[in-house]
């Protein structure tokens, strides 16, 4: 499959917030986000994460649907300013294994190794697949946070805590 790889922008809110919801619910296990959480989010608010966040996204070149994102955070404190966090890494079923992750996280990293020292993240402890995946980039397990979320059948959801540090 022939697809595009670019950063998102503002004119990218109504798409990127589409699957971002997706994502919630399709894979409720899979982030500790609930659609509620974000479905109140207007479109302005959503375009200035695009502009403030580096925000990737890989479109299918066919049709030019939005198939996958990925996105980092940088911090502003002037203690922490040397990391960034990864987030909200989502493909479509239909699309996993092929490749597209991969894309995406090499434009991140790519932008992270010019801007911060480190990359930290946050994974469900369950989503071996996504545990892998990041482990193949690189990041390596520093803990795991019990009971980070609780879903809405009272069930909790660990989570790994990871980091790929650039100067070791």
């Amino acid at each position: 499959m022939r697809a595009i790889c670019r950063r998102l922008n503002a004119m990218d809110a109504e798409v990127f917030q589409a699957l971002r919801l997706e994502g919630f619910r399709l894979e409720p296990h899979a982030f500790r986000f609930a659609p509620e959480d974000e479905a109140h989010l207007a479109l302005d608010a959503v375009a200035d994460r695009l502009q403030r966040d580096f925000v990737v996204g890989v479109f299918s070149a066919e049709d030019s649907q939005l198939l996958g994102v990925g996105g980092l955070a940088w911090n502003d404190g002037v203690k922490t300013r040397h990391k960034a966090l990864l987030y909200g890494m989502y493909v479509k079923a239909a699309h996993r294994g092929s490749g597209l992750a991969d894309d995406i996280m090499k434009r991140l990293i790519e932008e992270a190794r010019e801007k911060v020292e480190i990359v930290t993240l946050t994974v469900v402890s369950s989503n071996l697949r996504a545990l892998r995946f990041y482990e193949r980039w690189g990041f390596r397990a520093y803990g795991v946070e019990e009971r980070s979320a609780k879903n809405g059948h009272g069930d909790y959801l660990d989570e790994t805590l990871m980091a790929l540090r650039f100067n070791d």
